[in-house]
């Protein structure tokens, strides 16, 4: 920044000595030693405090458009997340299974429902029932492998993506999964610690024209088959 104000300043002066030394010349009149001095102290002082005024303008552009930038990225961001929990909200996680999928990299959906949610914020209200929630969330995010999508699909139901998986890795994952949310507690009440279980439906792609949206509806009949079967258990989509 200082180079440019020290340029354009010499350029200002530069510019008045030759236009003075024209003058000078074609006029046939010397011109007196104090004319050259303020010939080079006036441009030198007005294109100095001038370029110096322009320098703080641009600066303040480049942190005005910074800060833009950064509120700009943080408001897409803040498109794709749940604001309670801070995984993906339905739109993006599905969104991102769609994309990968037009990658060629397929994988399962698991849709996870917590049983007897409704009852938690009938007893213990809820701010109990908030709690719980960003406990199980924690929990999933325990217990998937760096890769895997996590998303909150509505209220209660939670979604993972598990690309590139054998089915037989995914039933174990699965699981291993439903039994790591029923042993670990998910809320507190009078200092006591409270558990929760959940149904879990799991399907992949059955042929190559399959859609997303088949897809979640085989997954979304595999879980709600889990809660007619008893809940707390795994059923996987034919």
């Amino acid at each position: 920044m200082s180079r440019r104000i020290a340029a354009s300043a010499g350029i200002s002066v530069a510019s008045t000595l030759v236009c003075l030394k024209l003058v000078s010349l074609t006029s046939g009149i010397p011109v007196p030693a104090v004319y050259w001095v303020v010939a080079t102290l006036c441009p030198l002082v007005l294109s100095t405090v001038l370029a110096a005024r322009w320098a703080r303008q641009q600066a303040q552009m480049h942190a005005l458009y910074a800060e833009l930038h950064a509120a700009h990225a943080q408001l897409q961001l803040a498109a794709k997340i749940d604001p309670m929990t801070g995984v993906l909200n339905r739109g993006a996680f599905l969104a991102q299974i769609a994309e990968m999928r037009l990658a060629g990299q397929s994988g399962w959906l698991m849709l996870i429902d917590v049983d007897h949610f409704k009852m938690i914020n009938d007893r213990h209200g809820h701010e109990t029932g908030d709690a719980a929630l960003h406990a199980i969330v924690n929990l999933l995010r325990d217990a998937v492998r760096p890769g895997d999508l996590v998303g909150r699909l509505g209220g209660e139901e939670f979604g993972i993506f598990l690309p590139d998986t054998a089915p037989a890795e995914a039933l174990v994952l699965t699981e291993h999964l439903r039994c790591h949310i029923a042993q670990s507690p998910a809320y507190h009440v009078d200092g006591k610690a409270g558990s929760v279980t959940v149904s879990i439906g799991l399907a992949t792609e059955n042929f190559p024209t399959e859609t997303l949206k088949d897809i979640l509806h085989r997954a979304d009949m595999a879980m709600y088959r889990a809660k007619d079967e008893g809940r707390n258990r795994v059923a996987a989509a034919a």
